[in-house]
C-alpha cells in the first residue's frame, strides 16, 4: 500500500513538473558534454579546466592557504579590492571541505541547470503564453555562453542564480505585499550584489518604484516596507562595506568601477580618436602611469577615477561611438570565440575590432574576413551571431507589441528597466564587453524575442484568410 501511494505521488509530481524537469535535464546534459570536451583539452586538468582568469581561483587559494581574500601568489599578500566575497567565499569553503575543486563544479553544474527553470517560472509571469515561456527555458538550457559558464569560475553564473530568485521574490511581493516577501526579495539582491556589486544601486530604484505605485495611498506599511527594505539590504553588504573601510580606509563596495575606467573605457575612446587597436592603448596607457593594473584599488579608486574623466571630457565623440558600440554588442555578442577557445577549436583569422566597428570603417576589410570565417569553424561564430541579431530585433518588436497588446504592470517594466539597467551600466567596459555581461538578463530578452515571433507568427496566420 505504501509502495503504491508512492508510486501515485511519483506520478502526480511527475505529471505537474515534466516540464521543468526535462529543462532541467536539457540544461545538465548540454553543461556536462562542453564540461566534457573542455575538460578533454585540458588533458582532464579540473583546474585548468574551470579556472578562468578574473582571479576567484586564485583568492580561493589565497583563502585556503591562510593568505586572507588576497590574489596574490607570493608575499606581500596584497587584500583584492576588485572582487566582491559571497561566491569567493563558497568556492574556497567547498574546496576546503571537499579537498577538490570538483565540489565547486558540481555546485556550479547545478545551478547553472536551474537557472532555465527560474527563467521559465518568471517568463510565465510575464505572459500566458505556454510556447514563449518553454521556449525560454529551452534557450536558456542550451545558450552557449550561459552553458560554457556553467564551468568557468567567473561570478556571473552564482550572479544570475540569486538574482533570478531575487526577481520571483520581487514578483511575489507586488502580487502580495507581505513582509516575508519583501525580506527574501531584499537578503537575495543583497546577496546578489555581494556576489556583483553591478546591482548596488538597484534598491533605490526599488523604493522609489514602491512609494510611485503606492502614490495614491501613501500608507504607514509603504513608507515601513521601503525603510525596512532599504535598511535590510545595508545590513546585508555593511560587512563588506567595512572590510573595504578597514583595508583600504575607504566606503565601498568595489574598486571595479575606477578600473573600468580607466583600464577598459579611456583606451577604447583612445583608439577611436588614434585610429589603433585597444592593446596598443592600453599598453602605452600603463607604461606612461608605470602601473600595474592590479594597483587600482579602493584607495586609489577616485585618483584614477578622475584622470579617466578628463580624458574622456577630451574625446566626447569617441565616448559616444564607444557607448554606442557597447550597446550593439551588449545585445548582439555572442560569445561563441570564447567556447571554442576552451573547447580547444582553433579559430585562425579573428576580428581585429568589433564587427560593427570594422564594417563602418573598412567594409573591405571586414568582407574579407568574413570570407575566411565561413570556410573553418568560424562559420558556426557567424551563424551564432546572426542569431543573436535576430533575436535582439524579435526582443524590441516583441516589447512594442506586448506594451500594445498586454496589461502593463510594475512587473513588466521593472523588467524591461532591468534590461536597459544592465545595458547602460555595461557601456563602461568599453571594448571590453562581452556576452557575460548579457546574461543576467537573458531571461528577460528570451522572453520578450519569443513573445514578438509568436505574436508575428499569430498576426501573420489572422492576416491568411484576408488575403484570400
Amino acid at each position: 500500500m505504501y509502495i503504491t501511494f508512492t508510486g501515485n505521488k511519483i506520478k502526480e509530481f511527475w505529471k505537474k513538473y515534466k516540464i521543468f524537469i526535462l529543462i532541467f535535464f536539457i540544461a545538465l546534459c548540454a553543461r556536462v558534454f562542453l564540461f566534457s570536451v573542455n575538460l578533454n583539452h585540458t588533458g582532464y586538468d579540473l583546474v585548468g579546466a574551470i579556472h578562468a582568469d578574473d582571479g576567484y581561483y586564485e583568492i580561493s587559494q589565497g583563502l585556503i592557504q591562510g593568505h586572507g581574500f588576497s590574489g596574490s601568489t607570493a608575499l606581500p599578500f596584497k587584500p583584492d579590492s576588485l572582487r566582491p566575497p559571497v561566491w569567493i567565499f563558497i568556492i574556497a569553503f567547498l574546496a576546503k571541505i571537499f579537498g577538490s575543486y570538483w565540489s565547486v563544479f558540481v555546485l556550479e553544474l547545478l545551478i547553472g541547470s536551474s537557472i532555465p527553470i527560474l527563467g521559465m517560472l518568471i517568463a510565465r509571469k510575464i505572459t500566458s503564453k505556454k510556447a514563449v515561456w518553454i521556449g525560454t527555458g529551452i534557450l536558456l538550457s542550451v545558450e552557449p555562453y550561459g552553458v560554457l559558464l556553467s564551468s568557468l569560475l567567473y561570478s556571473e553564473t552564482m550572479f544570475t542564480f540569486l538574482f533570478l530568485i531575487f526577481f520571483i521574490f520581487l514578483i511575489r511581493y507586488f502580487e502580495n505585499k507581505s513582509l516575508r516577501n519583501l525580506v527574501w526579495m531584499t537578503v537575495f539582491l543583497g546577496l546578489a550584489t555581494l556576489v556583483k556589486p553591478t546591482v548596488q544601486y538597484i534598491p533605490i530604484i526599488l523604493v522609489l518604484v514602491m512609494l510611485f505605485e503606492a502614490r495614491n495611498n501613501l500608507t504607514k506599511q509603504v513608507v515601513g516596507h521601503a525603510i525596512i527594505s532599504l535598511g535590510l539590504f545595508c545590513l546585508v553588504i555593511a560587512p563588506w562595506i567595512y572590510r573595504n573601510h578597514r583595508e583600504f580606509g575607504v566606503f565601498g563596495m568595489s574598486a571595479q568601477p575606477a578600473f573600468n575606467l580607466y583600464v577598459y573605457l579611456v583606451p577604447t575612446v583612445l583608439s577611436y580618436d588614434n585610429h589603433t587597436s585597444f592593446k596598443t592603448e592600453v599598453d602605452i596607457l600603463l607604461k606612461k602611469d608605470n602601473l600595474d593594473v592590479n594597483s587600482i584599488t579602493l584607495s586609489n579608486g577616485d585618483y584614477y577615477q578622475a584622470q579617466a574623466l578628463a580624458v574622456l571630457k577630451n574625446h566626447k565623440v569617441a565616448l559616444i561611438k564607444s557607448i554606442g558600440t557597447t550597446l550593439v554588442t551588449f545585445f548582439t555578442h555572442d560569445g561563441m570565440l570564447t567556447v571554442f577557445q576552451n573547447a580547444g577549436v582553433v579559430i585562425p583569422v579573428t576580428i581585429s575590432k568589433p564587427a560593427l566597428v570594422l564594417l563602418l570603417s573598412d567594409p573591405t576589410s571586414f568582407m574579407k574576413t568574413i570570407e575566411l570565417y565561413v570556410q573553418g569553424p568560424g562559420s558556426v561564430i557567424l551563424l551564432v551571431r546572426c542569431l543573436w541579431i535576430l533575436i535582439t530585433v524579435l526582443f524590441f518588436i516583441g516589447v512594442v507589441l506586448y506594451l500594445k497588446k498586454e496589461k502593463i504592470n510594475t512587473l513588466i517594466l521593472m523588467a524591461l528597466f532591468l534590461v536597459v539597467y544592465f545595458a547602460l551600466t555595461t557601456s563602461i567596459n568599453g571594448l571590453g564587453v562581452n556576452a557575460r555581461f548579457r546574461v543576467p538578463v537573458n531571461t528577460f530578452i528570451f522572453t520578450f524575442a519569443l513573445y514578438g515571433l509568436f505574436s508575428l507568427k499569430k498576426d501573420k496566420m489572422l492576416s491568411l484568410p484576408e488575403k484570400r
